[in-house]
């Protein structure tokens, strides 16, 4: 039977838009929950370590039944599609427990605030999660392009940029005297919060369409473990993983020391200093991002996904060896470069590492016969946030281990230079590893264009003749 070679489904830029738009609801929940850290830290006066674990633990529990939702999503049929249920579901619980966060009672005694921190975080991390996982599996379906998947990635990406923006001046406004302090003031950012995410969720919603209502009908039902077992084989898939294991716990154990550092090291205990010029480096960092993002495709043209991830990690080890120079007391301002090549990083290695994810589903799609963007996109979820987990926990205790006391605006010398290397040193390394995984990646153009010859192949001929082709990854 002879195939014609058919050009690539791409949706209509109105939902890729649409798509990009429900970003926000994805990413301004978690980077608000994201200051929790802070808050409960300084704000509350709690002991670092303890504020790690309960902040920790809901991302565990979140992470462990991430798979069995994608799982499910993968295999749910409804008027409405697979995934537009659990968007609508998932925004509105997020936000209502984002909001709740923040109510625990000064006067309560330290284990009770650290008790309400981790119920209500664990209920507002499984609500996000599946929004998460909902709008990341729709964004896979938006195109079966190679480079055009690079460029819907970078539209998800401009709207992160934006919440990047906002989300830098959250501690900051929430000092300002009309909130009567950072807590008064989180409740209201959080609230106001909640109502821009569900609102950003119900345009996904209102005008994505969803292609595979119908995937995988008719099939023996796989079960959870056997499917989870499917993902870890995938090569592409378990390189990514690991590349995003040394980027998360270079980025994410640095950034939470460093924003210590920035106040205590280079600022001198002004948290109004040291939060203004983060924002700052947020705004700058953002009109660099929306210069990024037209780059996207044709850099992914140019170099290829994997010359994008390439290039990615070199920016990120060149801010990790720079941050021991730019983080001085002589220079405050100084703190911004590592910031801003971490922005060029989070706008071309993170879009090409997600435009990267759709791709590993078509090679799924040949060897299994199955669409499981969710399956795919919650057992990355997971992994991820065990790394998050990770390093939250790991800075709480390294903030203990350095002798920081929040309680006091000087702290003694010793103390800043100790907690100075912890957060320079582990992300040299990780950063490190992480280009040189970059460097290895199997995945390449000319894989995927013989991977979607086949899968155009399989789909032209009727499902119950089509053949099992194999495809080496």
């Amino acid at each position: 039977m002879s195939v014609h070679p058919s050009k690539p489904y791409s949706a209509p830029p109105r939902q890729v838009w649409a798509w990009g738009a429900g970003g926000i609801a994805n990413h301004i929940l978690i980077c608000t929950y994201g200051q929790a850290t802070a808050i409960f830290t300084i704000g509350f006066s709690l002991n670092a370590a303890l504020v790690s674990w309960a902040i920790m633990l809901p991302r565990l529990i979140d992470g462990i039944t991430d798979p069995l939702l994608g799982h499910l999503s993968d295999n749910t049929h409804t008027r409405w599609g697979r995934r537009k249920p659990f968007l609508v579901l998932g925004s509105i619980l997020a936000a209502f427990a984002l909001a709740a966060l923040w109510w625990a009672d000064r006067s309560w005694s330290s284990t009770a605030q650290l008790t309400y921190l981790l119920v209500v975080g664990t209920l507002f991390y499984c609500s996000w999660g599946l929004y998460s996982m909902s709008w990341n599996a729709i964004g896979y379906e938006l195109t079966d392009d190679y480079h055009e998947r690079s460029k819907v990635s970078a539209i998800g990406s401009l709207f992160l940029s934006v919440v990047l923006l906002g989300n830098s001046w959250v501690y900051w406004f929430a000092l300002r005297p009309f909130f009567g302090g950072e807590i008064n003031g989180i409740r209201w950012i959080a609230a106001g919060v909640g109502v821009i995410a569900i609102a950003s969720a119900l345009v996904t919603t209102r005008v994505c369409r969803e292609r595979f209502t119908h995937a995988n009908p008719g099939k023996e039902h796989i079960r959870i473990l056997p499917a989870i077992k499917a993902t870890i084989r995938n090569r592409p898939f378990l390189s990514l993983m690991l590349m995003k294991l040394c980027q998360t716990m270079g980025e994410r154990a640095a950034g939470g020391l460093l924003f210590f550092v920035g106040i205590y090291y280079v600022c001198n205990g002004d948290k109004s200093m040291a939060t203004q010029i983060t924002g700052i480096g947020g705004l700058v960092g953002t009109v660099w991002g929306f210069a990024m993002v037209p780059l996207i495709k044709p850099v992914s043209r140019c170099l290829g996904k994997k010359g994008g991830l390439i290039l990615g990690a070199s920016t990120s080890l060149g801010a990790a060896l720079i941050t021991p120079f730019a983080y001085s007391p002589s220079h405050p301002y100084w703190m911004l470069f590592p910031s801003l090549m971490l922005v060029t990083l989070l706008a071309l290695s993170n879009t090409i590492a997600n435009a990267i994810m759709p791709d590993i589903c078509d090679v799924d799609e040949l060897e299994s016969g199955q669409r499981r963007e969710g399956l795919f996109t919650a057992v990355m979820g997971f992994m991820q946030k065990i790394e998050i987990s990770l390093c939250a926990l790991l800075v709480g205790y390294l903030v203990v281990w350095s002798g920081l006391n929040t309680t006091l605006a000087v702290q003694p010398g010793q103390v800043l230079k100790k907690l100075f290397w912890l957060a320079v040193l582990p992300n040299i390394f990780f950063t490190a590893g992480y280009f040189i995984l970059a460097l290895r990646f199997p995945l390449t153009e000319a894989a995927m264009m013989e991977v979607r010859r086949r899968l155009d192949a399989r789909h032209q001929v009727k499902p119950e003749t089509a053949p099992e082709i194999p495809v080496a990854t």
